[in-house]
Order: C-alpha cells, then structure tokens, then sequence
C-alpha cells in the first residue's frame, strides 16, 4: 500500500512538473514579452520612415507639391525679412536682395527632420488623445524654425558668405536635429506623465 502510495505521490509530482514546464513561458517567450513594445516602436518607426521616403523621392511629389512647399517656404522667409526691414523680393523658390541670392531647394525643406519626429511620436504607444498636441506643435514648431533658418541663410549669404556652406549644411542640419530631439524629449515627458496620472485618477476612482 505505501509503495502504490509513493508511486502515485511521485506520478503527481512528474504531472505537475510537466504542467509548469508547459505553462511557463520560455526565456525566448519571456523576452519577447519584455520587449515586444521596442520592437513594435522600432517596426512602426522604421515602416513610416520607409512611407515617407517613398513619398518623398516619388516622381509624384516631384512634380505636385515639391515646388509649391519650397516657394511657400520661399516667401514665408521672404516676409520674415521684409518685416525685419530688409528688402527683400520672392520669385519661385529665390529669395533676393541687395547683396544676396538665396534658392530654397530640396533638403532645406525641413520635411524629414519633421516626418521622423512624426512618425516617432505616431508609433508611440500611447493613446491619440496624448498624440495630437505633440504633432501639431512639431508642425507649427518645426515649420517656423525652418522659416528662421531660411531668413537665416540669407543673412548669412549677405553678412558672412564664406560661412555659408557651413551654415547651409552643418550648422542647420546640427541645430535642427537637436531642436528635433528636444521637441521629442518633451513631448514624450509631458504625454508620459499626463498618461501615468491618467491611469492612476482611474484606478482611484
């Protein structure tokens, strides 16, 4: 009777350790569970980047909207002189002045530095509602601070022309990507807390 006893006990204890072997999750399991969100981030971030570009050197977009972002560009900058008094005219994607010429053309759009902090915040995962006040702040933020940069060039063209390329190409670039990630950084701390506070007024109430 105590070895059917013992039998049974140890028929118990291989059951129940096969049970834990199968409900338990692998470490392969446990590691996608854990980061999962990242790779999701990363997926999405990368199929939006992958979106726009497609986009973006599409001859569609050349011929439809390249031309008119950058001539809107042109004169935005344009009247951004103007009421700092320079006096300044506007043709196309040219801004001229005394002393200075300055062509808007593809890549001083800003139009990638703005597409990545979109697609950032877009993938995020968190709910629309802590989306749409960080992507219309990057647009209007973004889209202002290339106008400064645009006026920027052109006072540079004409007060200091051998600093041009630099400013045209590093300084821009260097001081729009930084402006870019601080945007992202703020956004992410504001919706992050505003998120948290959520979710705790919920599980109070």
């Amino acid at each position: 009777m105590a070895k059917k006893n013992n039998k049974k006990k140890s028929a118990d204890k291989a059951t129940k350790k096969i049970a834990k072997q199968t409900t338990s999750p692998s470490f392969f399991q446990k590691y996608w569970q854990e980061k999962s969100p990242v790779f999701k981030f990363i997926a999405g971030f990368i199929g939006c980047i992958v979106l726009f570009y497609g986009l973006y050197y599409s001859a569609w977009f050349e011929t439809n909207l390249k031309a008119p972002i950058l001539g809107a560009q042109a004169v935005a900058g344009g009247a951004l002189l103007n009421l700092f008094g320079y006096s300044v005219s506007v043709v196309n994607e040219v801004i001229s002045g005394s002393g200075a010429t300055v062509k808007i053309a593809g890549g001083c759009d800003g139009l990638e530095a703005t597409a990545l902090f979109l697609s950032a915040i877009l993938v995020f995962p968190l709910p629309f509602k802590f989306k749409w006040p960080g992507l219309l702040a990057g647009v209007v933020v973004l889209s202002l601070l290339n106008i400064f940069r645009i006026a920027g060039l052109y006072l540079t063209q004409k007060y200091w022309p051998e600093a041009f390329d630099f400013m045209h190409i590093q300084g821009g670039l260097y001081l729009y990507s930084i402006i870019t990630i601080l945007l992202m950084l703020i956004w992410a701390d504001w919706a992050l807390k505003n998120y948290k506070k959520e979710r705790m007024e919920m599980a109070a109430s």
